[in-house]
């Protein structure tokens, strides 16, 4: 038994120093950017929202989840500093370089794009990502009605977007515009500037499945330390699987009303409640060691808050409405198998060496807790005086 507890506290003094570490980056997680296309005859406009930072800071977005974690964030952390007028002429200083990492391709024949404008966000803190926008337009060919776009592995992941725009025919309908998830270096399907793109049903499940695990594994540290404190609760896997379940129904639920506009929350209030509901559910474990209604009725209540954050990340990607109820389910179901990815890889870590369920509680789940229950307390506070600032 001695060599166990040694086990276990070496196993949880890396799995300490790892989460603090994540709750030192929180605040730099990066999101793929998201592109608004439009084709007309004349002309290919795209409006993109991104992390410019990035980019000015020379940071590979495909090999890392958090711009603490590059060897440029130093670089980072001067250009998030500078003011909106300062970031937008560094933009315009290095406009040629990322214009060569963008890909336009109209039958054979490669788009030039100019920049037409630049602007980011104001009065963010500083501890939070900034998201600018850069309208980029190309002419298009004669002789061309349709292009592919996408833009370089370095820049990360792309969710592009279809818009009508003014001058499109009859022949597009506003309910079926592409929308979809480009892998960094990919390239879109053909978007036409006469008709909608024809999107595959398989593309859609296929993607949005992608969209919300990724919303989980790597970019949802807040959901993976929420799912984390339910499983330290107890060892055994029926209150487990009572509280997943209770968590899964209220989110799906506040997930599906709020993508229909039905029922929302500021994310000012969301995000801050969110955190709180970390801190309660890993602290809990530390005095409640048999499940109650009550810590039910709460987690339930905590899955709506999830859902509403859930949401938030559909709102600004978009959902088809043609595969409206079909793009959800698959956005919740990838939100699923990350949970279920997790929590696979803590039941994993945690029986690694088999111990009695007293050993368990009091080295594993109650240092496990203590830890992220700080950690939730942290992002909590961080979120709050974020939204005083602002």
């Amino acid at each position: 038994m001695p060599i166990c507890k040694a086990i276990y506290r070496h196993f949880f003094t890396a799995l300490l120093l790892l989460l603090l570490s994540h709750l030192s980056a929180h605040a730099h997680e990066m999101r793929p950017a998201i592109a608004d296309i439009t084709v007309s005859p004349a002309q290919v406009s795209v409006t993109i929202r991104f992390n410019a930072e990035l980019f000015l800071a020379d940071i590979d977005a495909s090999e890392i989840t958090d711009s603490d974690d590059a060897p440029n964030a130093a670089a980072y952390d001067r250009m998030r500093q500078l003011p909106p007028v300062a970031l937008g002429k560094e933009f315009a200083k290095k406009w040629t370089a990322f214009a060569d990492q963008l890909n336009g391709q109209a039958g054979n024949e490669q788009l030039q794009f100019e920049l037409v404008d630049f602007t980011s966000e104001e009065d963010i803190d500083l501890s939070l990502p900034r998201i600018s926008t850069a309208i980029i337009t190309a002419p298009m060919p004669a002789y061309e009605r349709a292009i592919r776009f996408g833009w370089d592995a370095r820049l990360g992941d792309l969710i592009l977007r279809q818009m009508a725009g003014a001058s499109a025919g009859p022949s597009i309908d506003p309910n079926s515009l592409y929308t979809g998830l480009l892998n960094g270096g990919s390239l879109s399907p053909a978007i036409s500037a006469v008709s909608a793109t024809a999107v595959p049903l398989s593309a859609v499940i296929s993607n949005y499945i992608k969209i919300g695990f990724i919303h989980i594994i790597p970019r949802g540290l807040d959901h993976i330390l929420f799912v984390l404190g339910l499983f330290f609760y107890a060892p055994s896997w029926r209150p487990l699987l009572l509280q997943i379940t209770i968590f899964t129904l209220a989110h799906s639920l506040t997930l599906a009303l709020a993508s229909r506009g039905l029922f929302n929350m500021p994310a000012a209030i969301v995000e801050p409640l969110i955190a709180a509901s970390i801190a309660y559910v890993a602290l809990e474990n530390l005095w409640q060691k048999k499940l109650r209604l009550s810590r039910l009725l709460i987690i339930f209540a905590f899955g709506l808050l999830h859902g509403l954050g859930f949401a938030a990340v559909l709102y600004d990607i978009g959902l088809p409405n043609t595969d409206f109820l079909i793009s959800l389910i698959s956005f919740n179901v990838g939100v699923e198998l990350g949970q279920i990815t997790v929590i696979a890889a803590a039941l994993m870590l945690s029986r690694l060496v088999p111990v009695s369920p007293d050993s368990y509680r009091r080295f594993i789940a109650v240092p496990a807790s203590l830890v992220i229950g700080v950690i939730g307390i942290g992002i909590a506070a961080e979120r709050v005086i974020g939204v005083w600032l602002s």
